[in-house]
């Protein structure tokens, strides 16, 4: 039996600890830059329709918010909930398929697995959600099965059931490997209610705390929710409520709400090293201004406040720590920029995108698909360097390349490409001694990808990783949807996996995700 909170808040446990490493960024939510044709075929070529038009269920490709139901509680149940059975994790011996695809692997090459789709999906295909790594696996949901494989071969550890379609994932785990997902109560994208929340342990594949939010009307409904975690605690993003909970125990922490005075109302929220709040304020009015807070997880106290130029929104964030937030003029939709923050709140530097010999798109022109603020590719952020990804000049599967502006003074400091015309975007910033950034070399015309490494002055990049030939078509088909790149191994998914109304099948249609190590 579900457990009603009578309370509203809980006061949250002193030591609360909430560092952890900067996650890298990656996918889109909504701003209002219109798509290009080019973005279009883009990710119709790469990744199928839906990945532009749906990624909640009953989200809308604007990120607009439906009215619902009248206020109402919110409920939780750490105990057992009535969906038990439902919810019965999938009985894995860890025989998933793993296809070998390293028969004819070349000298110098990578050796790599191929984790197959072995989940039943509906007829329109189902959404692949945020890559996340914990030691020796990494885990990912996908329609309503969160599943993790062993980093050495890719077979499957173990993989959690949830009674409907996930909605949202967070772009990172807690630093002990926990996780809390979104998803709705139904089997089916069309959902309009992602009001179930439950945490699973990334480590075991155990299952921890339920809880079901309730619809508040309209500023707070469930119709588009988001979660981001900061440390231990985890934020849950209704339309303009947002309300954070405690991993361990599902208790609320604290909630924010819309202002009745400033006429600002929340647009999203960060997780990672920090918890940054992006608010829209004084929407149609000539003040009209975007800002963003730095909050304490644990209490929800605001530490500090920047506030964009008027006439200017906050769309997206490219990171944490440092803060570096991608900018939008309301009336020009096509000019925008990038702002980095300082730990005051003030502006460190504004990066004018839109002028230069290069063109970049924001979110590497991926468009919104209704994720969160932090969902955006194309970029990686270092302490004090942007590191961008081009548009490509000759077509959309043409060569581009990564330009490194510094934080500082908002100018560039190099501009670095791959060789053989590839196509390349950042994945994550490289450390230890052997500083810079890393980026993949998409695998495309015949051509096998690439690990790179940049040093932080530029110049020929190192190839980490020569990716392995005879799964070429097969990451060529993913289009780099999803990437994640830890301890000298990398991984690509695709952004979704199209079922049989939409032609699924065979091997190619079926490849989940891609792995390569020395």
């Amino acid at each position: 039996m579900v457990n009603r909170e009578s309370e509203p808040v809980h006061q949250p446990v002193p030591g609360n600890p909430y560092v952890e490493p900067v996650p890298p960024t990656g996918s889109k939510r909504r701003f209002g830059v219109a798509l290009g044709a080019g973005a279009v075929a883009l990710i119709l070529i790469g990744v199928g329709f839906y990945a532009v038009t749906q990624r909640d269920g009953g989200g809308s490709g604007n990120g607009s918010r439906k009215p619902a139901a009248g206020p109402t509680r919110e409920s939780a149940d750490p105990d057992p909930d009535p969906d038990a059975d439902a919810e019965a994790d999938a009985k894995d011996d860890g025989s998933a398929a793993v296809i070998d695809v390293n028969a004819g692997r070349k000298p110098g090459e990578a050796k790599a697995w191929l984790a197959m789709n072995d989940i039943k999906l509906p007829g329109k295909g189902a959404q692949l959600l945020d890559l996340w790594r914990v030691p020796g696996i990494v885990a990912q949901a996908e329609y309503n099965e969160v599943t993790g494989y062993r980093t050495a071969d890719g077979s499957k550890e173990w993989s959690v059931q949830l009674p409907g379609t996930v909605c949202d994932t967070p772009v990172n785990p807690t630093p002990d490997g926990k996780v809390v997902v979104v998803y709705t109560k139904r089997k089916s994208e069309g959902n309009s209610q992602c009001d179930q929340l439950r945490m699973i342990d990334l480590k075991t594949g155990e299952k921890g705390w339920h809880k079901e939010l309730v619809d508040g009307g309209f500023w707070d409904d469930t119709s588009m929710t988001h979660v981001s975690i900061t440390g231990s605690t985890v934020m849950v993003d209704q339309s303009a409520t947002m309300r954070a909970y405690r991993i361990s125990d599902g208790k609320r922490l604290f909630t924010t709400g819309r202002e009745k005075k400033g006429g600002c109302s929340l647009d999203g929220v960060a997780g990672g090293s920090r918890l940054l709040q992006v608010e829209s304020c004084q929407l149609g009015s000539p003040s009209t201004h975007g800002r963003l807070k730095k909050l304490d997880p644990r209490t929800g106290d605001v530490k500090w406040s920047y506030r964009t130029k008027k006439g200017w929104s906050i769309q997206k964030v490219y990171s944490v720590d440092p803060a570096v937030i991608a900018v939008q003029n309301r009336e020009e939709m096509d000019k925008w920029a990038v702002v980095a923050v300082d730990d005051k709140g003030d502006q460190r530097s504004w990066i004018s995108v839109d002028k230069g010999p290069h063109a970049f798109a924001m979110c590497a022109g991926a468009g919104d698909s209704g994720e969160g603020v932090q969902n955006c590719p194309g970029a990686a952020v270092s302490a004090d360097t942007l590191y961008l990804a081009s548009e490509p000049k000759d077509g959309i599967l043409g060569p581009n390349k990564i330009v490194a502006f510094d934080l500082r003074t908002g100018k560039s400091k190099w501009t670095g490409s791959a060789e053989g015309g590839r196509q390349i975007t950042p994945v994550a910033v490289a450390g230890g001694d052997r500083p810079g950034v890393i980026a993949y070399a998409r695998a495309q015309d015949g051509k096998n990808g690439q690990t790179l490494r940049f040093a932080p002055g530029g110049g020929k990049p190192d190839v980490l990783l020569r990716h392995t030939s005879s799964a070429q078509s097969m990451e060529s088909g993913m289009f780099a949807g999803n990437t994640l790149y830890a301890d000298g191994r990398f991984f690509v998914t695709p952004t979704r996996l199209d079922g049989k109304a939409h032609g699924g099948k065979g091997e190619e249609g079926s490849a989940r995700m891609l792995s390569f190590a020395r």
